[in-house]
């Protein structure tokens, strides 16, 4: 074998992929385990969760996320930006997952994504070097490959637990009402982009580096609008709090379109705050929750004449996913089959691709306003 391809350092790459896959994992389960125990098995003792509860928790996780990123270390970048893969230090890496976790655990409307990829990445450099790749092309690889192997932590961990699997799947495709697909990917699509605009206009407004104002009344707010959602419709706090793709299966639970309408507010209001304040984490599961609410809300409204409720939901969720990142045609097909078959069966599949297509369609015309550099440089 010659050219570029010989150089590849394929025994790395694959090294750097296989541990950061069982690391990634681990660290998955020890950022969802804190998340259960604080925001779930605590407020089981009460009837209501208590506001004392909520906001100071949340104000303690603003505090701690400012601390660590003044101090200890601020390598990560603001979840606006996405997912992006780049070499870091053990050291650094010690600064990055402290604020991902203070972030997370104390109810910051963000995901674990990034938690997992600053893994991943920390193992690919490690591995890069100890295999002495020595030019910047292969180590770039090696950390890639870091990264995607971390990822792919987020497939394994759901497939062994079945945590997105969702009950009452059609037997067959719902082919005459496949059109309504097409209304939840547009829609979902815009209250993510409004969301993802309203953040970085916050980000905007602080400038770079981590401001205790602004974190302590994003807090307040995730707080504030959880509270709301409890005391005005009696849903749990936990539609609101933290990224929620841990309860996406629980959402067909509520029959009341007006609660599915207050969580999608409050829940688009508290990730927009979580994104543009200056908190670590992954942009994607809480906007697939959002997509997922959306999704539940057009199958109750109409009824009958509209998608079963497993149709629609994971038509919102693919929707978001696509409307939060730009991916090329292929990883949209893919992403389309694999959520169809991992939160149903196949008959899910042909609603999950059409979501994906027309939110890909759909103009990232909030991209303008997030990649203004004054955003991305939290």
């Amino acid at each position: 074998m010659t050219g570029s391809s010989a150089r590849r350092p394929i025994p790395a790459m694959l090294l750097a992929a296989a541990i950061s896959l069982i690391l990634g994992y681990v660290v998955l389960e020890i950022v969802n385990a804190g998340i259960i125990a604080i925001w779930e098995t605590i407020p089981k003792t009460w009837t209501s969760t208590p506001a004392w509860y909520v906001i100071g928790l949340l104000l303690i996780s603003a505090v701690l996320v400012y601390l660590i990123r003044k101090f200890v270390g601020d390598a990560g970048h603001s979840p606006i930006g996405g997912i992006k893969v780049s070499s870091i230090t053990p050291r650094e890496y010690v600064g990055v997952i402290m604020a991902i976790v203070a972030s997370l655990w104390g109810g910051i409307v963000l995901g674990p994504e990034v938690a997992l990829v600053a893994t991943g990445s920390m193992i690919g450099g490690l591995v890069a070097k100890w295999m002495h790749c020595s030019d910047a092309k292969g180590q770039k690889q090696v950390v890639g490959f870091g990264a995607l192997g971390a990822l792919l932590a987020l497939f394994v961990a759901p497939i062994i637990s079945g945590s997105l699997k969702l009950g009452g799947t059609p037997s067959a495709i719902e082919v005459d009402q496949l059109g309504w697909a097409i209304a939840v990917a547009i829609i979902v699509a815009v209250i993510v982009t409004l969301a993802r605009v309203v953040a970085a206009l916050i980000a905007r407004a602080t400038g770079s580096g981590p401001h205790l104002p602004i974190l302590i009344a994003a807090a307040v707010i995730v707080g504030a609008s959880s509270l709301i959602v409890q005391s005005q419709t009696g849903a749990s706090i936990t539609f609101i709090v933290t990224s929620g793709e841990e309860f996406i299966t629980q959402l067909p639970t509520l029959t009341s379109v007006s609660t599915v309408i207050a969580i999608i507010i409050f829940k688009a209001i508290a990730y927009a705050v979580s994104l543009g304040a200056g908190f670590r984490g992954g942009p994607f599961f809480p906007a697939m929750f959002v997509g997922a609410a959306v999704g539940l809300l057009i199958s109750l409204a109409l009824g009958d004449s509209g998608p079963s409720v497993p149709a629609a939901i994971v038509v919102g969720v693919i929707a978001s996913l696509i409307a939060t990142a730009p991916l090329k045609w292929p990883i949209v097909i893919i992403l389309g089959l694999v959520l169809g078959l991992l939160m149903g069966t196949w008959t899910l599949v042909p609603a999950a691709l059409i979501g994906a297509i027309v939110a890909r369609l759909i103009p990232r015309w909030g991209d303008r306003v997030i990649e203004n550099p004054k955003v991305t440089a939290h």
